[in-house]
C-alpha cells in the first residue's frame, strides 16, 4: 500500500520546472550567509515564481521574455528586488535578504504545535520536506509522523500521538473535520493517509493544547489547509509498476478546476517484493479527486472538492485456535464533499464550510459479514475581528449529524442482527489572540458543546501564552480540556455513554534562526471518562462503561540544522513517553500495547547540485512494546526494539523536452525483522498453552521506483 501514498509525492515537485526557455538559478541566504528554506522566488505582477528548497537553493525555468522584475521574500525580512533581462539563457543569482525588525521581534505561540508549509518563518516542515522524507514515502501522515509526540506505527497507521491511539486524533481540512481520513481498516494492515500532499498549502500538527475552534479530538488535531487558486494549466502523470497518476488543472482568470485519478493494483509489486500475509485478492484501489475554486469580488474565495474512493483485498489470516486460516475480505467506498466560502465583510472575515461524508465497509469472515455505514453532515461558520492592531478575537460554531448503523450478515446473505445510533452535536467558541507588546502573546478560549445522545452541555476553557527570552529564543505554556465521544465501536452498542475526556498541560521553550532550530516541550495528559469493556465486539449495553482511566507524560526535543553542510539538512526528534491506561478490556493498570517508551528519528538530505538530485536518508529506533502474554499470567512483556535505515533519491531530468523526474525509495535497507507485538489463541491448545504469532508489517523491505513527467505546465508558486 505504499506505492498508493508515494504518487503523490511526484505532485509536489510541479513546483521546481516549467518548459520555458530561461533558467533561473541560484540561493537565497541571509546576511551571516545562512541559507533561507521556503523563500518565494518569483516576478512582479505574475504568477510566475518558485520557493527555495532546505539549502536556500532555486533552479527555475520560465517561458518569459524581456524586461521583468525578480523578487524575493520571506516572512522576517525585507523584500529583495531586481531588474532582469530575460532572454533565453541561464541567469545565476545569489540574493542576500535583510531581517525586518518589526517582524523578527514578535512573539509566536508554539506549545505544543508543529507548522508545515512554504509560509510561516517557525515551520518545523516545508512542502518540500515532506515530499523527500525518506520514511515518509509522500504521505502527510508519515511525514508527520517523523516529528517527536509520536509513535511508532508501522503496522496499524494513522497518528499515535503522546500516548493517545488514532481515534484520538482528529484531521480537519479548512476548519473542517473530515470523519474517514484514512483507508480503511483490516487486521494487521496499517492505515494511509488519503488526501494528495498537493491539494494544501500548509500543515499544522497540535500534539496538545490546541485552539478552541477544534473539538472532538482527545489527544491531537491534524490541521489542513487548501490551496488558493492555482496559477497555470498543468498537466501530470506518474508511473509505477502496480500504480498510475494522472492530474489535470485547467485555469481561468478567477476559476479553476482540478482533477486527480489514482489507480493502484499491487499484484505486480507482491509477485516481485514477498509479503509477510498470505493475499487472496491483491490491494486494488481507486480514487478521484476533483476540486473547484472561484474567486469572488475582492477577497472572496469560494472552494468545492469532492472525493471519492474505492478500495477492497482480501487475505488469510491464522486462526489459532483451529489450526486453519480464515479469509478475512474488505470492500469499501467513501465519498467526501467539502464545500468552503471565506471573505471579508466589512473589518470582519467570514469563513463558512459545509461538509458531508459517506463511507461504507464491508468486513467478510470466511462465509459471515459484518458491514458498517457511517454518514455524517456538518454546517461551520467562524468570524474573525481585529478591534485593534495587537487583539484578534475568533468566535464561531458547528452543528454536526452523524449516523452510524453496523449490520451482522449470516452466511453472507441474510441479515441477522443491526444496530446504529444517531447524534447531534452543536458547538460554540469564542477565542482571543491578544499581544502584550512585541514579547508576550496570549491566546485564550472558550468552547461550549452540548451532546445530544447524553443531554449535556461541556464547557472546555484553553489557554495559551508565550514570552519573547531572545531574538530567537522564548518559551510557551498552554493548558486545555478536551472532551470526545467514543468510537463507533462502543457507541454503536451503547449509544448512552458519555465523552471521553483529557486535561493537557505543557511547557516549551525553543531556540529559532534560519538554519537551526531547536525546541524542547515537556507535557502531563490525563485522561478520565475512558471506555472500558468486557471483550471488543460485546453487545450487551451494560458491558460498556466510562470507568476507565490514565495518564501520559513525558519530554519532546526537536533538533534541526541546515549551515553545517552546505546543501545538507540535519534533524534528530526524539520522544520520552510514559503512559499507563485501564481502559477497554484491560485487567489492570498498564501500558498499553502501542506506546514505546522511547522513540527517536534521525534524517539527512542533500542536494547534489551538478547532477540535480536529492538524496535522503533516515533513521528510526524504538524500544520495545509491551504486551501480555496470557501463558505466564499479568506479567508485561517487551517486544524486541525497533530498527528502521530507509533512503530515497530524486533525479531531475528532461525526457524528449518534457521535465521528468525518476525516484527510488528504499525502506528497511538492512532488513530487521519487525515484530510489533504477539496474537495469541483464545483458548488452550491441547499442551495447555495459549498459541501465538508475531505481529509483523506487511513487507519486510518495500522499494519504489516511479517515474514522474510534466505533459503540459507552467511554473506554479
Amino acid at each position: 500500500m505504499k506505492i498508493q501514498i508515494s504518487i503523490t509525492l511526484f505532485l509536489i515537485f510541479i513546483t521546481l520546472n516549467s518548459m520555458g526557455q530561461s533558467i533561473l538559478k541560484g540561493t537565497v541566504r541571509t546576511k551571516k550567509g545562512e541559507p533561507i528554506p521556503g523563500a518565494n522566488i518569483y516576478f512582479k505582477n505574475t504568477f510566475e515564481g518558485i520557493s527555495s528548497d532546505s539549502a536556500g537553493y532555486f533552479l527555475y525555468k520560465t517561458n518569459l521574455t524581456g524586461s521583468q522584475v525578480l523578487v524575493a521574500s520571506f516572512l522576517g525580512y525585507k523584500n529583495y528586488e531586481q531588474k532582469i533581462n530575460l532572454k533565453a539563457d541561464t541567469l545565476k543569482y545569489s540574493i542576500t535578504l535583510f531581517g525586518d525588525k518589526t517582524q523578527l521581534d514578535e512573539v509566536v505561540i508554539n506549545a505544543g504545535t508543529f507548522e508545515a508549509g512554504d509560509e510561516k518563518k517557525s515551520a518545523a516542515l516545508s512542502t518540500l520536506d515532506m515530499a523527500t522524507n525518506s520514511h515518509g514515502f509522500g504521505d502527510i501522515i508519515m511525514a508527520v509522523n517523523s516529528l517527536p509526540g509520536t509513535s511508532t506505527a508501522d503496522d496499524e497507521g494513522g497518528l499515535l500521538v503522546r500516548g493517545g491511539e488514532r481515534y484520538e486524533t482528529k484531521t480537519f481540512i479548512d476548519g473542517m473535520l473530515v470523519e474517514s481520513p484514512y483507508t480503511a481498516k483490516m487486521p494487521s494492515v496499517p492505515v494511509k493517509g488519503k488526501f494528495s500532499p498537493m491539494l494544501f498549502r500548509g500543515t499544522i500538527f497540535s500534539t496538545g493544547g490546541y485552539s478552541a475552534e477544534y473539538g472532538q479530538a482527545l489527544s491531537s488535531a491534524l490541521i489542513l489547509n487548501t490551496v488558493a487558486l492555482p496559477k497555470e494549466d498543468e498537466t501530470n502523470i506518474a508511473l509505477y509498476s502496480s500504480a498510475v497518476n494522472i492530474t489535470k488543472i485547467k485555469k481561468w482568470e478567477n476559476s479553476s478546476i482540478s482533477s486527480i485519478t489514482q489507480y493502484i493494483n499491487m499484484q505486480p509489486s507482491n509477485k516481485v517484493i514477498r509479503s509477510n500475509f498470505k493475499w487472496d485478492k491483491d490491494p486494488e484501489n481507486l480514487t478521484q479527486t476533483l476540486v473547484f475554486r472561484q474567486k469572488t469580488g475582492k477577497e472572496g474565495m469560494l472552494k468545492a472538492m469532492g472525493f471519492f474512493t474505492s478500495e477492497k483485498n482480501s487475505l488469510f489470516y491464522p486462526n489459532l485456535d483451529t489450526g486453519s486460516d480464515d479469509l478475512v475480505g474488505m470492500k469499501n467506498k467513501n465519498y467526501f464533499i467539502l464545500t468552503s466560502y471565506k471573505d471579508q465583510v466589512g473589518k470582519s472575515i467570514l469563513h463558512s464550510g459545509i461538509s458531508l461524508n459517506y463511507d461504507d465497509t464491508k468486513l467478510s469472515f470466511n462465509n459471515n459479514a459484518m458491514r458498517d455505514l457511517n454518514r455524517s453532515a456538518q454546517i461551520k461558520l467562524t468570524i474573525t475581528n481585529s478591534p485593534s492592531q495587537k487583539i484578534t478575537i475568533k468566535s464561531g460554531g458547528d452543528i454536526y449529524y452523524k449516523k452510524f448503523g453496523r449490520e451482522y450478515l449470516s452466511d453472507n446473505k441474510s441479515t441477522g442482527y443491526q444496530w446504529n445510533y444517531k447524534a447531534i452535536n452543536s458547538s460554540a467558541f469564542t477565542e482571543s489572540n491578544i499581544r502584550l507588546g512585541n514579547h508576550i502573546a496570549l491566546r485564550a478560549g472558550l468552547r461550549f458543546e452540548y451532546l445530544e445522545l447524553t443531554k449535556k452541555a461541556f464547557i472546555s476553557p484553553r489557554i495559551s501564552t508565550a514570552y519573547q527570552l531572545t531574538e530567537a529564543s522564548q518559551i510557551s505554556f498552554a493548558y486545555g480540556k478536551f472532551t470526545q465521544l467514543p468510537e463507533d465501536n462502543s457507541l454503536v452498542y451503547n449509544s448512552k455513554l458519555m465523552p471521553e475526556r483529557a486535561n493537557h498541560l505543557i511547557v516549551n521553550y525553543q531556540i529559532l534562526n534560519n538554519s537551526r532550530t531547536f525546541r524542547i516541550e515537556a507535557y502531563h495528559k490525563k485522561y478520565t471518562h475512558l471506555i472500558k469493556y468486557e471483550s471488543l465486539y460485546e453487545t450487551d449495553p451494560d458491558s460498556y462503561s466510562n470507568t476507565g482511566s490514565g495518564f501520559a507524560r513525558g519530554i519532546d526535543i526537536f533538533f534541526r540544522d541546515r549551515e553545517i553542510i552546505k546543501n545538507g539538512d540535519f534533524w534528530l526528534a526524539y520522544s520520552f513517553i510514559d503512559s499507563k491506561r485501564n481502559y477497554r478490556d484491560f485487567d489492570f493498570y498498564h501500558t498499553p500495547e502501542f506506546v514505546t517508551r522511547h522513540n527517536l528519528s534521525l534524517q539527512y538530505k542533500h542536494y547534489f547540485e551538478k547532477i540535480d538530485s536529492y538524496f535522503g536518508t533516515n533513521y528510526n529506533f524504538a524500544t520495545g512494546r509491551p504486551y501480555i502474554d496470557p501463558n505466564i499470567g499479568n506479567s508485561v512483556l517487551k517486544t524486541k526494539y525497533y530498527h528502521n535505515l530507509s533512503a530515497s533519491i530524486f533525479h531531475f531530468t528532461e525526457w524528449f523536452g518534457k521535465f521528468t523526474m525518476l525516484h527510488l525509495q528504499v525502506s528497511n535497507l538492512p532488513g530487521f525483522d519487525h515484530v510489533f507485538g504477539y496474537r495469541f489463541a483464545n483458548n488452550q491448545n491441547h499442551d495447555g498453552i495459549y498459541s501465538s504469532v508475531p505481529i509483523l508489517p506487511p513487507y519486510k523491505r518495500m522499494i519504489i521506483f516511479g517515474i514522474y513527467i510534466c505533459l503540459q505546465n507552467q511554473t506554479q508558486f
